[in-house]
């Protein structure tokens, strides 16, 4: 039965992996079909690091031995990716809110 919730777990984890691995090439796309600013690389940024904090679990399979190392890589990825999406997010706002302001 665990062994099973395990198997489940780490094809969880691939595929949300891989989600995020998708979200960083449509971010890079974005991110060259715009006008280039900071705010949409630190999109591609922060769904890279969603990406690396849900590949740390494959990459570093869990033990006792490398449990400390996996749990430091996930949550400094997911502290990352969060404040680097706050940041885009902050970016894009700010853009689109000076495009209405020239449109109006």
């Amino acid at each position: 039965m665990i062994s099973e919730i395990s198997g489940f777990l780490s094809l969880l984890h691939v595929a949300t992996g891989v989600g995020f691995l998708t979200a960083v090439i449509f971010a890079l796309k974005l991110y060259y079909e715009t006008d280039r600013g900071w705010y949409w690389l630190s999109l591609v940024l922060s769904a890279f690091f969603f990406a690396v904090s849900q590949w740390a679990t494959i990459i570093f399979p869990i033990s006792i031995e490398n449990f400390e190392l996996l749990a430091l890589v996930q949550e400094t990825s997911g502290l990352l990716a969060g404040l680097l999406f706050s940041l885009s997010c902050f970016g894009i706002y700010k853009t689109m809110k000076e495009i209405r302001k020239r449109v109006e």
